[in-house]
Parts: structure tokens; C-alpha cells; sequence
């Protein structure tokens, strides 16, 4: 019934005085895309490899929609989706995802089931996801990969458009509906910048509402992260990908770098003519994949992904491309007022645990910062991290 009507409806751009959460506001601008109907067996393939015991929730309606967000100055139409159980009539909880690092134009939420999709249909809760610049139906803009800053004003986008489609189309949204806020590695990092420009912005405050963070793994100083990657140059990676993703994101982001700097100046003469590069542009092989692919050719160095000069840090390129790395810490300048959890293992080889050392550091004896420190590799902690999400034991 509900799909229906989603299928019929078109694009949404009047004003409205009615808003979800009592306030008059202006309606929020979205396009409808598609709406299609997610199972239980749909929604649990991301728990699959290491549990089949989850007690299947109702299905999820998924309406995948176009909104607006900005891209430094420029205003761009990107996609996201929301979904609901099927029969539920209210709703006073949302799940709002932060995903993780996506090399795949098709890994995002209007695409493929996400974790949050199940967690929110076994709490009759609502889940929103953004797909981000350049994955889903935006696969041809460039996509800013570890910019979390960007990508988590991109979902904040997405939530207010989301909170439109739901008025318009879902549930009842209580007035004291609350969000919690989630994600793991590169999602984990988002969900923290989310947390910053919520708090900062009185209009997101109203809005989202946000109860609790989960922040699982994330790269919250990304300087840490590329000097913890760069003082072993000859150790074995286990996730080499995340370096050509992290110097490719500060080229996407900042037009003053990419005006100074190419490629070449950063990635070994091997790496450039590997086709590697190719592959991530290309955004046809999911994250896990291509670093698979990275790993089986024997790019598994940081001395054969990066110029000599780029490891030892002595050349304007090296120091740039911090000073960029830097405008991306969310360890510091601000106090969380809402409940994060930051969720990390202290073996940790992606995501090294120093990133959240800078958050003890940086934000010492602040009562809403919890501290949950485990001790697997970073994609079992991941799978846990979702897990303990579902069964409400984080």
C-alpha cells in the first residue's frame, strides 16, 4: 500500500508549516527514485559470515531518493534512501548510518542491504543512510573517499530530506523521536564530524535529535594514521588501499592541491603503471576486493605505493599533503554536550588505536565520551561492532 504511493509521488518542493517535530520549518527538497521491499534473508547477508541466528524483524520499505548537499561551495543533487518496517504506524527512533570506505559505486544504501537496515527493523525503528558523492545514483561525480567532513554534512543532507519523505509517506514520527548515530573504520569517522556539525548547527540540533554516537574504528586524525602508515615502510599492509584512497581524497577535496600537485608526484612509478589507480576510478570492485587485488600483486608496502621523498616527508608535496590531512582532525577545537562511544582495538592495523589516544588527549574528563578498547583486527571488530549494535549490548 505504502509502495504504491511512493511510486506515484514526484518530486516534493512546496513549502510546509507542518513539521515532524512541531517546529514550522520550510519542506525539504527531494526526488523519489525507486522503493522496493527488503526481507529478512535481504537485510542479514552482512551478518552472514559469522552469525545465522538473527531473529528475523519485519520487512523494510527502502525509498531511495535524490536531495541536495554542498561540495565546498558548489551545490550538488546526490541520493539516499530511508526505510521503515513495512506495518509499522509510529516510529520514535532512527538509525542513521555512516557507512564505510566504498570503492564500489554500488556500496551504499540505495543499493545493498546495510547493517543498520536490520538493526532498525528489529527495533520497529527507522534507518537513513546517505550513499555519499559519487556512489549510487551520483556514480559519475568523483567520489572524496576519506573526507569525512564532507561526507558526514552529505548524510546530515540526506537526514533532513529523509525526515520529509517520512512525513510525507511513513510512519507517524513521534515528536520525541531520538537518533542514534553509527559507524565503523571510515563510518566511525563520519559519525563523529556528524556529531560536530550537529552540535554546532542549531537547525541539525532540532532536527536530528541525536540520543548517542557510536563511533567503531575510525580514523579521527588522519595525519596520525598516514604517519603511523608511513614510519614502517616496509612492513606488510593489511589494508594498503587506504593510502592512494586517502592521497586521492585530498586531490578530489581541495582545488589548490590538485593545482600544485599530480599523481606522480606522491605514487611510485610502479603504482602508476599498475592500473591500480584505474581500478579505484573506475568504481566497479568493492573496497574489500580491491585491496585484495592490491595485496595479491604485491603492493604491500608503503615504499612501493610512495615516492621516497613522500615517506621521509622532506618535499613541499609530503608537507601539503599533512597540512590538507590536518583540516580533517576532529580530535580536537570543539566539546562533545551529546554521548559518544568510541569503540576500537588496540591491534588495531588499518586504524591505529593513537587515533583514539588523540581523543583522550584532546578531550580528557569529558562525561559523555565513553571508552569501549577490544583487541581483534580490524574487520572482526567491525563485524562485532554491528553485532553488539543489534543486540543492544554497546
Amino acid at each position: 500500500m505504502v509502495i504504491a504511493v511512493l511510486i506515484l509521488s514526484g518530486c516534493q518542493n512546496e513549502s510546509d508549516d507542518d513539521a515532524p517535530n512541531g517546529i514550522t520549518q520550510p519542506r525539504e527538497w527531494y526526488e523519489i527514485i525507486k522503493t522496493d521491499t527488503l526481507t529478512g534473508d535481504d537485510m542479514i547477508t552482512e551478518f552472514s559470515d559469522i552469525i545465522k541466528m538473527i531473529t528475523d524483524g519485519p520487512d523494510m520499505v527502502r525509498v531511495s531518493f535524490y536531495y541536495h548537499s554542498m561540495s565546498d561551495t558548489t551545490m550538488l543533487t546526490l541520493s539516499g534512501c530511508t526505510c521503515w518496517p513495512v506495518n509499522a504506524e509510529s516510529c520514535s527512533e532512527i538509525w542513521l548510518e555512516d557507512h564505510y570506505t566504498s570503492t564500489d559505486w554500488a556500496q551504499c544504501p540505495s543499493q545493498t542491504s546495510q547493517p543498520g537496515m536490520i538493526i532498525a527493523s528489529s527495533n520497529n525503528a527507522i534507518f537513513i543512510g546517505a550513499d555519499y558523492q559519487g556512489l549510487g545514483y551520483t556514480s559519475d561525480l568523483p567520489h572524496p573517499y576519506f573526507n569525512s567532513i564532507v561526507l558526514a554534512r552529505q548524510n546530515a543532507d540526506c537526514f533532513k530530506a529523509a525526515i520529509q519523505v517520512i512525513k510525507d509517506f511513513g510512519p507517524d514520527l513521534e515528536d520525541t523521536y531520538h537518533t542514534y548515530n553509527y559507524g565503523y573504520s571510515l563510518g566511525g569517522s563520519i559519525a563523529l564530524a556528524l556529531v560536530r556539525i550537529t552540535e554546532s548547527d542549531p537547525e541539525l540540533k532540532r532536527i536530528i535529535h541525536l540520543k548517542k554516537s557510536y563511533c567503531g574504528g575510525g580514523p579521527y586524525d588522519q595525519t596520525i594514521m598516514m604517519r603511523n602508515f608511513l614510519s614502517q615502510p616496509d612492513d606488510k599492509l593489511s589494508y594498503p588501499v587506504a593510502i592512494p584512497l586517502a592521497i586521492k581524497s585530498i586531490f578530489i577535496s581541495s582545488p589548490t592541491f590538485r593545482a600544485r600537485y599530480s599523481e606522480q608526484d606522491f605514487f611510485t612509478t610502479e603504482l602508476l603503471e599498475s592500473g591500480l589507480l584505474k581500478k579505484i576510478e573506475d568504481k566497479q570492485i568493492p573496497s574489500h576486493v580491491l585491496n585484495d587485488i592490491f595485496l595479491e600483486e604485491g603492493f604491500n608496502t608503503v615504499r612501493i605505493l610512495l615516492r621516497e621523498e613522500i615517506i621521509q616527508g622532506d618535499c613541499p608535496a609530503a608537507t601539503d599533503l599533512y597540512n590538507e590531512l590536518s583540516k580533517l582532525d576532529l580530535t580536537q577545537g570543539w566539546t562533545p554536550t551529546t554521548p559518544i562511544l568510541f569503540y576500537h582495538s588496540k591491534a588495531d592495523k588499518v586504524v591505529p588505536i593513537e587515533c583514539v589516544d588523540q581523543i583522550k588527549n584532546n578531550m580528557p574528563d569529558n562525561p559523555n565520551i565513553t571508552y569501549l578498547l577490544k583487541n581483534g583486527d580490524h574487520v572482526t571488530e567491525g563485524l562485532i561492532f554491528f553485532l553488539s549494535l543489534f543486540y543492544g549490548s554497546i
